[in-house]
């Protein structure tokens, strides 16, 4: 859908997720990772076959 990755900011998920949650991440550590590309094909028709 057009406009999805320009409004997507993964950093500050991904910050807010393992800072704000102690009991989650008592040491507070941030994964590097996943790289995502919100703009390549989805491929859902070879994932759910009709």
């Amino acid at each position: 859908q057009p406009g999805i990755a320009e409004t997507v900011n993964m950093e500050h998920i991904k910050q807010h997720y393992y800072f704000s949650h102690h009991t989650i991440n008592p040491s507070r550590i941030v994964p590097e990772g996943p790289e995502l590309n919100f703009s390549a094909p989805h491929q859902r028709h070879l994932q759910f076959a009709s």
